[in-house]
C-alpha cells in the first residue's frame, strides 16, 4: 500500500471561473503539476497552476499560496464546495532522499527505543508549527507526549530497521515542586 502525504490544501475560490487558492505544503510548490493527486477518498485530482509567473504570497507559516484550476471546478458555487478540500500526493514520488535525511511522513509508525534497544513506545505524528518539528511519541503505557526534534534527543533514525531511538530524558512530574 502506497503511503499517502497531504502536499495541499484548497483555502478559497478565487475569482468566478472555478480557480481556487491552494496552500501548498511542498519545497516547491511547481511540483504540484507533476505529482499524482488524490483526494482524502482516493478520487484523482488534476490541476494546473494559474501563476506559475506571479509572485507566491506565504501563509503565516511560509507555505506559499498558489492559484490552481482543478479539473471539473468550473465556476465558483463549484469552488466554494470545495473549500478545506486536502490533496494527497503518493510518498513514492517524492525525491529519493540522501543519507541522514527523510521526510516527516518516514518517522510516523517508527518503533521507539531507548539507549538500551529496548520498545518503549511509537511514533505517532510529526508536528510542525513553524518553530521546528516535534515528534508526538505515544508510549507503551498509553501515554503521549511531544519532543523536539533534534538530534540531542533523537541521536539514531534508522529507517531500514524502523526505529528511532530517543536519549535519556528526565520525565517531569507535574506534582513536584520547583522550590523544594
Amino acid at each position: 500500500m502506497t503511503k499517502k502525504i497531504l502536499i495541499a490544501k484548497v483555502s478559497s475560490p478565487f475569482g468566478i471561473k472555478g480557480e481556487v487558492r491552494v496552500i501548498a505544503y511542498c519545497e516547491n510548490h511547481l511540483n504540484l503539476e507533476k505529482y499524482s493527486l488524490t483526494d482524502a477518498k482516493g478520487n484523482e485530482i488534476k490541476l494546473k497552476i494559474s501563476n506559475k509567473n506571479k509572485a507566491v504570497v506565504g501563509t503565516s507559516g511560509g507555505d506559499p499560496i498558489v492559484i490552481v484550476k482543478i479539473e471539473g471546478v468550473n465556476d465558483r458555487n463549484a469552488s466554494e464546495a470545495i473549500r478545506n478540500l486536502e490533496i494527497f500526493a503518493n510518498r513514492a514520488d517524492f525525491a529519493p532522499t540522501k543519507k541522514d535525511e527523510f521526510y516527516y511522513s518516514d518517522l510516523i509508525g517508527l518503533d521507539v527505543i531507548d539507549m538500551n534497544s529496548k520498545k518503549i513506545g511509537k511514533v505517532v505524528n510529526v508536528l510542525d508549527y513553524g518553530a521546528g518539528g516535534l515528534i508526538d511519541i505515544e508510549f507503551e503505557d498509553k501515554r503521549r507526549e511531544n519532543f523536539p526534534f533534534k538530534n540531542e534527543f533523537f541521536p539514531e533514525v534508522n529507517l531500514e530497521k524502523n526505529f528511532i531511538r530517543i536519549e535519556e530524558i528526565e520525565m517531569i512530574d507535574g506534582d513536584d515542586k520547583a522550590n523544594k
